[in-house]
């Protein structure tokens, strides 16, 4: 498709009886107006969205408390067997979404991920814990299917403003899934919060059941589970390598037999997938200029961005202990009261975004994005000491970070077409949950480089806080170079245009 706008019509004679300019105003005035039913639709498609977030907020959360329970000392599972089942699981429920609706397959993964919340809570070991939580790794493709399905179910026009809303609603949820967590903790334990996702898992499928079907853009038919083995396996074993790589050492047998065999299955996948005719993921989008860059210089910075939030949580959360530890001591309620500014700031910012690439190419958008986040966390790594400091460093980076989940939704738009939404958009969790892996390793590394270990536990101090910043900072600078290569986009408006313009080739039966 072309990324250039198309020219304009000429405009028509006047004819009698047709419409004037001030009748045409009103006209277009109106199909800007939201209907009872398209903020119904959009309404349902959030919180599904979204859940993914809440989710990993409130576990994060109970990751202490789950620890010191079934004393365990391999508490990273909790979160690393939920991140490798859902990037197994995200090839699959991308082509699926496409051959048979994504409504439908949005239904069955959350359903699918309900029955791996209730493993989870009721769980009498740590081992059937972690199979809970890697069970409940189905859902996560929900988060991408559900930005995908937002193409589908909104006029041309409303494209991207609904896009920066369901994106840019992570702030107001950020903000609040804390001090829920929090209370939850508080009052309840381990338990009683897990117990919230279950029934936060049962609203989402009732949510989704409230949404249209979309259409089918694919012929239904033999599914290619080879690619998707090989590429859901080849990334998962690259991960696990990633995640194992302190504990075991980055030269052990172990860790660099996982990662070769990450990378050949990789490579097979690669050469399998240029040859059949219906692929799990469409690679030949890749050798495309405009799609590649866009995937790959928006998924490193949003990695930092997710990444640099457990920056503030153990900064916040540790106690201040003298040359042992420079944490601020404080409750998990206070700590989420002091992000409510950033969070609210955050999901502003998806809505601004939607607005402003109506007339404004979303990469530039993009790369304004890209030059706050960086300058807030380089001040966040010299402004960390008090509630004033981490206000306002957070709104600087809450800005940043909003502008970043909505401008790379609108970049999508403009250089994919309907048909190729949803793979672009598993292209992009899958680059996303990669390189947040290898940024974890990176950020918790530059945390260990400067602790002092007591009593089994690991305790920062002041410059572990600043190094890790400054990385994430350095990170966010590495995509924005990246994003140098993304050449000139569409508005999202006119993308969209152009596949109403366009006719789809008719599906052949089933």
């Amino acid at each position: 498709m072309s990324l250039s706008q198309d020219p304009a019509p000429p405009s028509p004679p006047a004819v009698p009886g047709a419409p004037d300019a001030t009748e045409s105003a009103r006209s277009s005035a109106a199909s800007e107006r939201w209907s009872a039913a398209e903020l119904r639709r959009l309404t349902a498609l959030i919180w599904p969205g979204q859940l993914l977030v809440v989710a990993g907020i409130i576990a994060a959360n109970s990751q202490p408390q789950i620890a010191q329970h079934f004393h365990t000392t391999q508490i990273a599972w909790f979160s690393l067997s939920f991140t490798l089942a859902t990037i197994v699981a995200t090839p699959f429920a991308v082509r699926l979404g496409d051959m048979y609706g994504k409504r439908r397959v949005m239904i069955v993964l959350a359903a699918a991920g309900l029955v791996g919340d209730l493993v989870t809570v009721l769980a009498p070991n740590y081992p059937v814990m972690v199979l809970g939580r890697a069970i409940g790794g189905l859902y996560g493709p929900v988060a991408v299917l559900v930005l995908a399905a937002v193409r589908d179910l909104f006029p041309p026009r409303k494209v991207a403003m609904a896009l920066g809303t369901v994106a840019g609603s992570v702030g107001v949820l950020s903000m609040l899934a804390p001090l829920l967590s929090g209370w939850l903790l508080d009052a309840f334990g381990w338990r009683g919060a897990l117990w919230f996702l279950v029934a936060s898992t049962v609203v989402a499928i009732l949510a989704l059941l409230a949404v249209p079907e979309t259409p089918r853009r694919a012929v239904a038919g033999r599914l290619d589970r080879a690619g998707a083995l090989l590429l859901g396996g080849g990334l998962a074993l690259v991960v696990f390598a990633v995640g194992q790589g302190r504990d075991w050492g980055w030269a052990s047998a172990g860790v660099l037999a996982c990662l070769l065999a990450g990378l050949t299955a990789l490579a097979v996948f690669v050469t399998v997938e240029l040859r059949v005719s219906a692929p799990i993921l469409d690679l030949r989008m890749l050798g495309r200029r405009s799609p590649a860059t866009v995937l790959l210089g928006s998924s490193v910075p949003q990695a930092a961005f997710f990444a640099s939030q457990a920056i503030l949580i153990f900064l916040a959360l540790f106690p201040p202990i003298p040359h042992v530890s420079d944490g601020l001591g404080w409750s998990t309620t206070h700590t989420a009261v002091i992000g409510i500014p950033a969070g609210l700031l955050t999901f502003a910012a998806g809505i601004g975004v939607g607005r402003a690439v109506r007339t404004t190419s979303p990469r530039s958008v993009w790369y304004v994005g890209l030059g706050i986040l960086a300058g807030g966390l380089a001040l966040a790594a010299f402004y960390h000491h008090d509630a004033t400091q981490i206000v306002l460093t957070g709104l600087v980076m809450g800005l940043g970070g909003g502008i970043l989940m909505a401008g790379q939704q609108a970049m999508i738009v403009s250089v994919v077409s309907a048909e190729e939404q949803a793979a672009a958009n598993g292209l992009s969790s899958l680059l996303t949950q990669v390189f947040l892996a290898l940024t974890n390793q990176a950020l918790y590394s530059v945390l260990a480089a400067d602790s002092t270990v007591l009593d089994g536990t690991a305790f920062y101090h002041d410059t572990a806080f600043t190094h890790a910043y400054l990385t994430m900072a350095a990170i966010v600078v590495l995509g924005l170079l990246i994003s140098l290569a993304i050449p000139r986009l569409a508005r999202p408006a006119d993308s969209a245009a152009h596949d109403l313009r366009t006719p789809a080739a008719p599906l052949p039966s089933a």
